[in-house]
Order: structure tokens, then C-alpha cells, then sequence
């Protein structure tokens, strides 16, 4: 294991401590908490084949979390890694804050002139200003003058 996986493990074991009041106030027992916070990174490790699971069990595990919209928990661990999962893609995916907090980013405008979709009014009104005239009508007009 290099020294950037370690380091990745420890920012994820340290999101998780700091999202366990957030799972306490969310209804997580103890005991449900304890056995996520003690494998967790075994967890993270299986699921993204950092860890080749050479038991059945482990290998159902990955197949169970890989389906996790759809999958029932047969054991206490792919409970607890299911709930945790639901929880942390339902966490992150009411954002209210859309805006790109990026310093790089943050200063050009989100809707610029160019780039703004046309209102239904304007779009009504450029389709009925002009005729249609094909281009032969117009070019022999031009011609004959």
C-alpha cells in the first residue's frame, strides 16, 4: 500500500468520524455504528478492489453494495455499508449550494450573453418578423435591379 492510498484511508476514516452525529441523530444504533467505524476502510478496500476478496462472503458482499439501489442485506455488514451508502449519496445529492466554489472558476458568470437560451417570446418573434424567401427568390431579385 503506497503513502497516497494511506492517506486517502485516513481522509475517508476521518469524514466518517465526522459524519457520525449526523448518523446518531439519523437513528444508527451503537452497535451499528461501532462495526462501521471498525471496518470501514475493509469496507472501502473490497469495494474498490484495493482488497481481492478470496471468500464467498466477501465476494457477495461487493455483488450486494455494487446493486445497492435494489439489493436486500444478508448479513449485519452489508446492512450497515447499504444504509451508510444511502446515506451518504442522499447527503451529498441535496446540494442546495449549486455555485462552483472553485477560486479559479468563481469569477466568470454562469449564464453569459452568448451562451443564455433564447425565451419562448423572442423565439415566437424571430420565427414570425421575417418571410421565408428562399435563396434563388432572393439572389435573382439582387440580380435584376
Amino acid at each position: 500500500m503506497t503513502l497516497v492510498k494511506k492517506s486517502e484511508k485516513e481522509q475517508l476514516k476521518q469524514r466518517l468520524l465526522n459524519e457520525l452525529p449526523e448518523l446518531e441523530k439519523a437513528g444508527w444504533k451503537k452497535i451499528h455504528i461501532d462495526l462501521l467505524k471498525k471496518h470501514f476502510t475493509f469496507y472501502y478496500s473490497l469495494i474498490h478492489s484495493e482488497i481481492p476478496p478470496k471468500e464467498e462472503k466477501y465476494k457477495k458482499f461487493v455483488e450486494t453494495i455494487k446493486n445497492w439501489k435494489t439489493a436486500k442485506p444478508k448479513n449485519i455488514h452489508e446492512e450497515i455499508y447499504l444504509n451508510y451508502t444511502k446515506f451518504f449519496m442522499k447527503k451529498n445529492s441535496n446540494k442546495k449550494d449549486d455555485k462552483i466554489l472553485d477560486p479559479v472558476w468563481k469569477n466568470i458568470p454562469q449564464n453569459i450573453p452568448g451562451a443564455m437560451q433564447y425565451s419562448q417570446e423572442m423565439i415566437d418573434k424571430l420565427n414570425t418578423e421575417y418571410e421565408s424567401e428562399s435563396w434563388e427568390d432572393w439572389y435573382d431579385d439582387w440580380k435584376y435591379r
